[in-house]
């Protein structure tokens, strides 16, 4: 007698479903269906890889993109865009489980994914050998947990992943899904040990296995995760970011953690892939879904004389019967959100991504020093005690994010390279404002992340709700002279604050689910306009003018 076993593991819900075929087939019939060739066991080095990879951020130039106000379209275009218009058909659609996966690079099918691994490779690392590969899985357990938590609320945690022995899991609070990310991701830090075996050498896409890199990469994530809380229990706050200073967060180049991609087949950024597919097809004029650089962003770099401007921007002018690309900063010029539905006249003069920001070549960073910085910046601005001032942590973080540009392969007329003197020049006409209020100086770390972060889409949404830095305004639709949200939108004009809970769980999960529902004050039909806020995003204001 043999048995099989296929087994699916639905990550979210936890739930394993087991189906078990018997036979009474002799070794020798058996034996006729086996592959020779196929690899009868897992390599851990193998799935790490593919956990590694499928822990880049989250980026929808499209919905968050656009949201965000990075990107503008003139069309009512199949996703809630920059018009709030369409979330294919209801609010309850728009969660993070739906798309269509990696190559998505949004936070919703890569994530199971990714969770399934890192689960099977707990088991296949044992032995006090590797506790820094088991340490480095644990951190990237905890980024995706972190990321989705981060957009939806609370979720499965402590009895998620248990298989069989819990076919329902409980949806935790993220206020306790918080504490035990913030506990776990500790243990496994002071676990890592420099005198044990590497974090999977070459296996490791982000460091060649440098343990000195992933305690840093750790300690960065948990500055992040603490600052989190800083207005909804600032004591805690300041607690795990001054422990996290101290342990040693990213600071220079090398620390970068980022996926490097290559113009190859099979090699290619994804996200890029989803840029050009999706809308940027060919230079100038034809973009699928009418979308260019917003008002907003364009504004704010040329006011600012961001040397990232001519870097990333580019309007393509015509010229006989093709186009050629012009990134002097003078041209450029932002299509201003949820103002219009039909394709301007002049369409061809507003700015779109270069082609060295969507070549398919790019890397895609995770976490940086420029991060790590302005996390410092604000704990300084807050009183905390991080060992430098908020003014030379800001300047420092500026610094880093303008210099990993260079990390973007030169495409003509676009260099990633920001030399010296072009910082300098940035930070003399835009100076820290080391004697303003903290509402001001707020503003300028945020609005920097803003900038700094530019695709990681999913972080730059949650510092937004957070802080409510920069301030948006969608109102931007004119009739009889005021301008208003654009009509038929479903968030009454409002940037959405959460992501819907998955609507499968309301098959799977029932109980728990409506139960999470309520006790986070949505209607059970979850008709909430997607407006509740994160148990995190409490301070003052909406970050919204209208």
């Amino acid at each position: 007698m043999k048995k099989t076993f296929l087994k699916l593991i639905y990550v979210a819900g936890a739930v394993l479903v087991v189906s078990t075929m018997q036979s009474c087939n002799t070794e020798k019939l058996t034996d006729l269906n086996k592959n020779p060739d196929a690899i009868e066991y897992v390599i851990p080095e193998y799935s790490f890889t593919a956990a590694v990879l499928g822990s880049v951020p989250g980026e929808n130039y499209r919905a968050l993109g656009q949201g965000l106000q990075y990107f503008s379209s003139y069309k009512e275009v199949p996703a809630t865009g920059d018009k709030f218009y369409n979330f294919n058909g209801t609010a309850g659609n728009f969660n993070i489980y739906r798309g269509v996966g990696p190559t998505n690079n949004s936070v919703n099918n890569t994530i199971p994914v990714s969770w399934n691994r890192l689960l099977q490779l707990t088991k296949e690392i044992p032995g006090a050998e590797n506790v820094n590969k088991r340490a480095a899985v644990e951190i990237l357990r905890i980024l995706a947990f972190h990321q989705q938590t981060d957009l939806m609320g609370d979720m499965p945690y402590s009895e998620a992943m248990k298989g069989l022995d819990v076919i329902k899991p409980k949806y935790d609070t993220q206020k306790s899904i918080y504490a035990a990310m913030l506990t776990e991701l500790e243990t496994a830090l002071k676990s890592m040990d420099a005198t044990k075996p590497n974090v999977f050498g070459n296996a490791d896409p982000y460091f060649k296995g440098d343990v000195a890199k992933w305690k840093k990469f750790g300690y960065t994530l948990m500055a992040r995760l603490g600052m989190r809380m800083s207005d909804i229990e600032p004591a805690t706050a300041k607690s795990w970011v001054e422990k996290a200073v101290a342990g040693g967060v990213m600071t220079s180049f090398a620390d970068i953690a980022y996926i490097k991609y290559a113009n190859v087949t099979g090699q290619m950024n994804p996200r890029v892939n989803t840029y050009i597919v999706g809308d940027f097809t060919s230079p100038g004029g034809d973009n699928v879904e009418g979308s260019k650089w917003s008002g907003k962003f364009i504004d704010h770099l040329k006011n600012t004389s961001d040397p990232r401007l001519p870097v990333i921007s580019v309007v393509w002018v015509p010229s006989g019967g093709s186009y050629t690309p012009n990134n002097t900063p003078a041209v450029q010029r932002g299509m201003v959100n949820g103002s219009i539905n039909t394709r301007p006249t002049d369409f061809d003069t507003y700015s779109e991504p270069s082609l060295l920001y969507i070549d398919r070549g790019s890397p895609i960073i995770t976490m940086g020093p420029a991060e790590a910085y302005l996390i410092i910046a604000e704990a300084a601005a807050r009183g905390w005690s991080v060992g430098t001032t908020a003014q030379a942590a800001y300047e420092n973080g500026v610094r880093a994010a303008m210099a990993q540009w260079a990390l973007w392969p030169s495409v003509a007329p676009h260099s990633g390279v920001i030399t010296t003197a072009q910082v300098d020049a940035y930070l003399a006409a835009n100076p820290y404002p080391a004697t303003g209020t903290f509402a001001q100086q707020l503003s300028t770390i945020s609005t920097q992340k803003w900038v700094s972060m530019l695709g990681d889409d999913y972080e730059v949404y949650s510092n937004w709700r957070r802080t409510k830095y920069p301030v948006f305004n969608y109102a931007n639709w004119t009739v009889a002279g005021n301008k208003v949200p654009y009509p038929g939108n479903v968030t009454a004009g409002k940037m959405w604050r959460r992501f819907s809970l998955p609507i499968e769980e309301r098959n799977v999960n029932n109980v728990n689910y409506l139960e999470a529902i309520k006790r986070q004050n949505f209607s059970e039909e979850q008709i909430d306009l997607l407006q509740g806020r994160m148990w995190w995003d409490v301070g003052p204001g909406t970050g919204q003018s209208n």
